[in-house]
């Protein structure tokens, strides 16, 4: 009788690897851009299966190197930093890799199989050994003929690793709730946020249990709502913007604090000197207005406004026009509100600061300076306080109110934040020039879309039917009308990128103002409330 060849076993594991390194390097040298598509599908479901077996092949060789021992023959302190020497991989993935050995081998034989068959996924194997090896208890119910490890395979064969993970973590909690609630209250204690001063801003890291995460994340999404037509932002962008709304919301409530005696929020500090400038730099430039004596910047006058709040003359609006018109007057402008700033003015000037001293671009400056309150701190040659004045806004209620009755909502083309969320965009030089601030050169706009066009240096034209954005090279954005008491409600336009307005608009409060501009004649506020200053 003829004896039977014995194969080594390592002589059938590096010929085994040498042939698939071979079917690899010859597959590497087709042309996959020219396969059907239902041939490129079987192949991927393929190859995932491949990718499975490859992985439970190398777990099954990593848990024979860790029960050999000669590894650290070599020097490596651990199993994780030879497999780093040998694969070059990252330390957690060396670290992962080897636990995931272990366990298969020592507590997961059933899943071990279904890799090694390409059932299961490595990450299905991850979930297992993080939720159902964790405890003893959990350990142990592994072996459960019903309810263990034959279970949780079977349920994994046929799952998505999203849908499998809740499915153990439901297992986990009914096997060892002693542990999960262990395992909540350890959460709570690790959560932590760090904010870290970078250039231009800062950089946000932290970690926040299961529960909290998902009321952050709930409060965004609210926050978000559905982007309206014409919205590029990434995900990322609107959940900054909608974060930055509900510090917002939170600050100006005035619930934070209720009883300190100044309540907490932004503070900015700079000089008289500063703040002249930064009108100046805001002062329209048109080659046909004049100068008033002694003041760096020029004042337009009126250009046929009809709205009773003022004539030509200089009373009203500015009526520059050179975004589009040749510096020709353009009658149909009543006010133009621009965000623009000459750079040429403020070369010099001593920036301001925020409380802890930090310097901020005069941009933001002119930001937060078009909705802030004032303060007024004079002092003395040696630093002693001569003189404090009370806070004051540019707006009085009334015309705040007003200003809300005509609007209704964010201006800016697309949205309709309402007047809560936001606040009152207008111009730092009229108000330096002309005093208080005319309704007429004022607009509601929210907090993103005030960012928004101050960063980007936009120009509001106010027409008797419409508002008209357009940006720092005088190119229409899009349009808003102005509604009038009694306009029916249609719905909201996208912005556009033609001059003319759209026809839909939402109608104000009853008993609003007109469109000019004009405090509504009553006494009693529209029943929205003011919208907050910075």
């Amino acid at each position: 009788m003829a004896a039977e060849a014995v194969v080594d076993p390592g002589t059938a594991l590096a010929a085994g690897v040498g042939d698939l390194l071979t079917a690899c390097a010859a597959l590497a040298e087709v042309d996959v851009h020219g396969v059907a598509f239902t041939a490129l599908a079987e192949t991927a479901g393929a190859l995932e299966r491949v990718r499975r077996q490859v992985a439970g092949l190398e777990a099954r060789v990593l848990a024979a190197v860790d029960a050999d021992g000669r590894w650290a023959t070599g020097g490596a302190r651990t199993l994780p930093a030879w497999v780093r020497q040998i694969t070059g991989a990252h330390p957690a993935t060396a670290a992962r890799r080897v636990r995931t050995a272990r366990a298969l081998r020592d507590v997961l034989p059933a899943a071990a199989a279904a890799l090694a068959a390409g059932d299961i996924s490595d990450e299905h194997v991850g979930v297992l050994i993080r939720h159902a090896t964790d405890t003893p208890a959990r350990v142990a119910q592994l072996a459960d003929p019903e309810m263990g490890e034959e279970f949780l395979v079977g349920c994994a064969a046929g799952l998505d690793v999203a849908r499998f993970t809740r499915l153990v973590a439901h297992w986990a909690i009914r096997t060892d709730p002693d542990a999960a609630d262990r395992s909540y209250a350890d959460d709570l204690d690790r959560e932590e946020l760090f904010i870290s001063d970078v250039p231009g801003g800062s950089l946000l890291r932290g970690f926040l249990a299961t529960a909290n995460a998902t009321a952050l994340k709930e409060a965004l999404t609210a926050r978000t709502g559905v982007p309206p037509a014409g919205d590029t932002r990434t995900p990322a962008q609107r959940r900054a913007a909608a974060l930055n709304g509900i510090t917002h919301l939170a600050l100006d409530s005035g619930t934070l604090q209720p009883t300190a005696r100044i309540r907490p929020h932004l503070a900015v500090t700079t000089t008289l000197d500063t703040l002249l400038a930064l009108t100046a730099a805001a002062a329209p430039h048109d080659p046909d207005c004049t100068r008033r004596a002694g003041a760096t910047a020029c004042i337009c006058t009126t250009t046929g406004s009809t709205d009773g709040s003022g004539g030509a003359g200089g009373s009203g609006g500015p009526g520059q026009s050179d975004a589009g018109t040749g510096g020709g007057q353009d009658t149909d402008v009543l006010a133009r509100i621009t965000a623009d700033l000459d750079p040429g003015v403020l070369a010099g000037v001593e920036a301001a600061t925020l409380a802890d001293n930090t310097p901020i671009p005069f941009t933001l400056l002119a930001r937060l300076a078009c909705a802030s309150a004032v303060h007024r701190v004079i002092f003395g040659p040696d630093a002693e306080i001569l003189d404090v004045g009370r806070e004051e806004r540019l707006f009085t209620t009334a015309q705040t109110r007003a200003i809300i009755a005509r609007d209704r909502h964010c201006q800016y083309p697309g949205c309709d934040a309402p007047p809560g969320e936001g606040e009152i965009h207008h111009n730092l030089w009229w108000y330096a020039h002309h005093g208080p601030t005319d309704i007429t050169n004022a607009i509601l706009l929210c907090w993103h879309h005030h960012d928004h066009v101050h960063a980007q240096h936009i120009t509001i034209e106010r027409h008797p039917t419409h508002w008209t954005f357009l940006d720092r090279h005088a190119t229409p954005i899009g349009t808003t009308p102005i509604t009038t008491p009694g306009t029916p409600p249609t719905p909201r336009a996208a912005p556009s990128t033609s001059g003319s307005p759209p026809s839909t608009g939402a109608p104000p409060s009853p008993g609003a103002s007109p469109s000019s501009g004009s405090p509504p004649s009553t006494g009693s506020p529209p029943s929205t409330g003011a919208p907050p200053g910075t």
